[in-house]
């Protein structure tokens, strides 16, 4: 790498995030970019566990003069203000995310950086998010977060090849673009990265993926954990429909049509049974896609057995959240 190098502020947004905090943040630490060329700063949200305890330790053993890594209040506790906060305390030109259940290929930053600057008319660039869990392979759950039927198929879930995208996950923005469009709409619980990056599609911004930057996302580890989640992003998905209407893609809806349209036969069934076989053989039908993706994920035949009830539990949870997006409002 030559020895002039942009620097990059590295966020990572915590609160009671104990048990994944410091793989996130030691993976952060071992960039191969220089360690003068870029700083950390993690923003939490007044974690009530050992978060800060575990932040505090590692801050005291590597940072430096040249390394700084320090740590920013946040008292409302959400994403949005977290990323907020980060963005304009940051030093770099360049800023860029990763999630506290996240952990960053060690030239996570190098390839980010390499990227943006041999493409210039791209606003923000991000790579591949590969899905795994903390306890390794032995997780059903986190194959099933991990398979293009259970969680659509996105550039940076499913592509292999380089080029311009609709979007980035931990992406590496310009800093610039937040004066121009504005932050993170703090108003959203979940989903503001979707809102803000709708907006910079509609400034006429670029993403740029590259399948060489890559992180990994540590999955929520039980069916339980799972479901809430999927029934959350589902919701506020919802209110973001309501209020932006090009904010999501049509993947994003599929769920939704996919619940509505389950409920739609079971109460057309009282007019005529026909519309109850048609519902059954849709939830069958379904089922036998998950068996097929399940063998594309699995080789054990306990999981290829349960992982298409997973499937169809990972969809209904999504799709019913857009229900009751439908009467949750923002101020």
């Amino acid at each position: 790498m030559k020895k002039e190098q942009p620097f990059v502020s590295a966020l990572l947004v915590t609160r009671n995030e104990q048990a994944y905090i410091e793989q996130a943040l030691m993976s952060l630490i071992n960039q191969t970019y220089p360690k003068d060329s870029y700083e950390i700063i993690i923003i939490d949200g007044e974690s009530t566990d050992k978060t800060l305890e575990i932040v505090q330790q590692l801050i005291k053993r590597y940072k430096t003069d040249y390394f700084d890594i320090r740590v920013i209040n946040n008292p409302k506790h959400i994403l949005a203000s977290g990323w907020n906060l980060g963005i304009k305390n940051a030093r770099g030109d360049y800023v860029v995310r990763i999630d506290a259940h996240g952990e960053a290929a060690n030239d996570f930053i190098e390839k980010n950086v390499e990227t943006i600057l041999a493409v210039p008319d791209a606003i923000c660039v991000g790579g591949r998010l590969i899905t795994k869990s903390l306890e390794g392979d032995s997780d059903i759950v986190s194959k099933v977060l991990s398979s293009p039927f259970g969680v659509g198929n996105s550039s940076f879930r499913v592509s292999d090849k380089a080029g311009y995208a609709d979007t980035a996950v931990y992406g590496l923005y310009r800093k610039e673009i937040f004066q121009e469009v504005g932050y993170f709409n703090e108003k959203y619980v979940r989903n503001q990265d979707i809102e803000l990056h709708s907006r910079i599609r509609a400034a006429g911004k670029k993403f740029y993926f590259n399948p060489e930057i890559q992180c990994v996302y540590y999955s929520r580890n039980t069916v339980k954990k799972m479901a809430k989640q999927a029934y959350g992003n589902g919701k506020w998905n919802m209110v973001l429909l309501k209020n932006q209407n090009s904010a999501l893609r049509l993947r994003h809806l599929v769920p939704f049509a996919f619940v509505l349209g389950i409920i739609a036969t079971i109460i057309l069934g009282f007019l005529h049974r026909f519309f109850w076989y048609l519902g059954a053989g849709v939830i069958i039908l379904h089922l036998l896609i998950g068996l097929y993706a399940a063998t594309r994920k699995s080789k054990k035949l306990t999981e290829i057995i349960k992982m298409p009830f997973l499937f169809l539990l990972l969809h209904l949870s999504y799709g019913t959240g857009y229900l009751a997006g439908i009467f949750t409002t923002i101020d």
